[in-house]
């Protein structure tokens, strides 16, 4: 019998790191939810408020009316887990740079799937761009989160990796 193992860079991720990748995705979205609420509504005189895309979403492609906590269910789901599973498969598939760019590269393509994909898509101007500063606020909360979220992962997952012996 021939048995093979896969690489790790291929491996799908154990239930240890997907654990490590919601506990860091956790650490962003609760950053997050501070800043687009209280920072961005000074700056920009008004807060980011993601369920309102996500409902602006749904009912401009699908003609469907979600209530806001689906919505915000939808955003913390987006938030804890999908974008930090989009960040292993990223840095584990393709050229990773090592931290900290891994997390702030992370965090803009956070920003561009948000406003310069889903935003179009509910209706909204590409990347905000008729509300610049709250696209400017945008921008600089998703680049935390991807950093938090990277940082608190790999150092968990630093932390809760087996030690080798020689």
């Amino acid at each position: 019998m021939i048995t093979t193992t896969l690489p790790r860079a291929t491996a799908l991720p154990s239930a240890r790191t997907i654990a490590n990748l919601a506990l860091g995705g956790f650490a962003g979205l609760g950053f997050w939810e501070l800043f687009s609420a209280v920072p961005t509504a000074w700056f920009a005189e008004f807060p980011l408020e993601p369920p309102e895309l996500v409902k602006s979403l749904f009912s401009h492609q699908l003609g469907l009316t979600i209530s806001t906590p689906a919505a915000k269910l939808l955003h913390f789901l987006t938030g804890f887990l999908f974008y930090p599973l989009g960040y292993y498969a990223v840095t584990r598939f393709v050229k990773s740079f090592g931290m900290p760019a891994d997390g702030w590269i992370w965090g803009m393509i956070t920003y561009f799937i948000a406003l310069g994909f889903f935003a179009p898509l509910a209706g909204q101007a590409f990347l905000l761009t008729d509300v610049p500063r709250l696209s400017l606020m945008s921008l600089i909360g998703h680049a935390i989160y991807g950093y938090l979220a990277a940082f608190v992962f790999e150092q968990l997952e630093a932390s809760s990796a087996p030690v080798r012996s020689r």
